[in-house]
């Protein structure tokens, strides 16, 4: 008796963002992402694929980085402004647009040829009285996430920044993951493997963040009225929180994507 032939599989669905085309084996991987990636008409767009890009700088790496999309690095080198990143329907429209641009030319990251050492900001004995003494109420925080697991969705913390309300710079590590890393996400994050291989280690990374966000204040007295510890401000602080497995009171965060009215505390 003949066997019967074996039937061909169909392709596993996935499941597509249709802002930044991130796909995802799982359909609640791609509702997560949605939550968090807080896609907007403000984000720069790719004027070929009308991809979203999380910033100027990841346009740029998706239009003439290492891995650029062919068909979007082709004509973006034809009519495209390497200025402002638009592109245009011929080259006369082009030539006329270069003559009004006037955006300054972009200064690269040179986060590829920094080394470890260099890359961080270590804060001396000196430098940690100056930040306890400093008069600065709030500090901002960000965090970049590369992929971990199978499918690289899931988000760890690779590279943190904090800032005072001048805008001066904290604290700025390279953190070292917990998990190995599936998806550096480096049209997004500009990291690579090189980056991390000497990071900090994440306990470290908790350390120096708790030091600059409480201030000298005991952890008690921030949870119960501030005291001398600084307003935290972030998008999506929580998340960011979460993936530096960090806590901070409530009261003190200001999300800026989930706006919340500020509290009656001695800090405000």
């Amino acid at each position: 008796m003949e066997s019967e032939p074996d039937l061909p599989k169909s392709p596993s669905t996935r499941h597509k963002c249709s802002a930044c085309y991130k796909q995802y084996k799982k359909k609640e991987h791609l509702v997560e992402h949605m939550k968090c990636s807080f896609h907007s008409v403000h984000q720069p767009r790719c004027g070929v694929c009308k991809k979203h890009c999380k910033s100027f700088e990841s346009l740029r790496e998706h239009l003439t980085g290492p891995l650029p999309k062919s068909m979007c690095s082709t004509i973006f080198s034809e009519r495209g402004c390497n200025l402002c990143l638009e592109i245009f329907d011929n080259l006369l429209s082009l030539n006329n647009h270069k003559k009004l641009c006037g955006l300054s030319a972009p200064v690269p990251l040179g986060t590829t040829k920094k080394s470890f050492a260099e890359s961080q900001i270590e804060i001396s004995n000196s430098n940690e009285v100056n930040l306890v003494e400093r008069g600065s109420k709030a500090v901002a925080l960000d965090c970049e996430m590369v992929g971990g697991g199978d499918d690289g969705t899931l988000d760890v913390c690779a590279r943190v920044c904090l800032i005072d309300e001048d805008e001066s710079l904290l604290f700025h590590a390279y953190v070292q993951p917990l998990i190995s890393v599936t998806n550096y996400r480096y049209e997004v994050t500009g990291l690579a493997e090189e980056h991390l291989s000497n990071a900090m280690p994440l306990k470290e990374v908790q350390e120096k963040i708790s030091q600059i966000l409480y201030n000298g204040e005991s952890i008690g007295r921030a949870r119960l009225d501030g005291g001398k510890a600084r307003l935290l401000v972030g998008h999506s602080i929580e998340h960011d929180l979460d993936c530096l497995r960090m806590n901070y009171p409530d009261h003190l965060l200001r999300d800026t994507a989930n706006y919340r009215p500020l509290m009656k505390t001695n800090l405000v």
